[in-house]
């Protein structure tokens, strides 16, 4: 399922022949078994002395709107993995940041975004998705 509340344009340069091809990209949420429904955060940790690595962790459409509504995804460099509505993309699809101009006003998602009660503490299952990305709140 494509969450289209959200969109983000995204340009892709050919590295062949230098053909730019720009795409509107949508969270889609996962069709695998553990993750069914649900979006992917992606996010850069890095740690003294290691290599630098991306972590990911999946999580609900109401979970992505309490984390977007109490400004954890900007706060901790989330992105969210997007695909094309149309056609198909020509390489791994892109994880991009969401921005609040990239929400569509008054849609379904931005509702979800309006009713988070950012004073209530996260939920448990939330908690726990995050800490897979280094994540602790």
């Amino acid at each position: 399922m494509l969450l289209t509340d959200i969109a983000v344009e995204h340009t892709v340069v050919s590295k062949k022949d230098g053909v730019r091809q720009t795409f509107l990209l949508h969270p889609f949420t996962d069709t695998q078994r553990d993750s069914l429904g649900k979006f992917e955060l992606v996010r850069d940790v890095s740690q003294p002395g290691f290599k630098d690595v991306k972590r990911s962790t999946f999580v609900s459409f109401h979970q992505l709107a309490e984390l977007y509504a109490k400004g954890l995804l900007d706060e901790f460099g989330f992105s969210v993995r997007m695909c094309p509505a149309k056609g198909t993309y020509p390489a791994k699809l892109p994880a991009k940041k969401i921005l609040p101009t990239s929400i569509k006003p008054g849609s379904s998602f931005d509702l979800a975004v309006q009713k988070v009660d950012i004073a209530k503490p996260a939920t448990r299952e939330l908690r726990t998705a995050l800490l897979r990305t280094n994540v602790q709140i």
